[in-house]
């Protein structure tokens, strides 16, 4: 049987980083031309490389992958990005 899932994601909601107006304004943050997403022995690495040539490198758990996967699509919806249904 599959262990549970880190039930820690209430500690996570409440580190998250505040975005401020100054993150707000444009050009503040480096855009991203690429990513790659690599398996690793009990997470993900996560690659970006930014349009000024940088490399970002995060490493992330099951669960954090999880959460930015629900936030990310939750984040499109929000902007309108996916068709309705028919």
């Amino acid at each position: 049987m599959a262990e549970p899932a880190d039930d820690s994601w209430k500690e996570m909601v409440k580190a998250q980083p505040a975005v401020t107006d100054a993150d707000r304004q444009p050009a503040a943050a480096p855009k991203a031309a690429s990513f790659a997403l690599e398996l690793t022995e009990d997470g993900l690495l996560l690659k970006i490389r930014r349009e000024d040539g940088r490399i970002a490198l995060v490493e992330l758990s099951p669960d954090m992958a999880l959460y930015l996967r629900e936030y990310l699509s939750n984040g499109l919806a929000t902007i309108g990005y996916f068709p309705p249904k028919s």
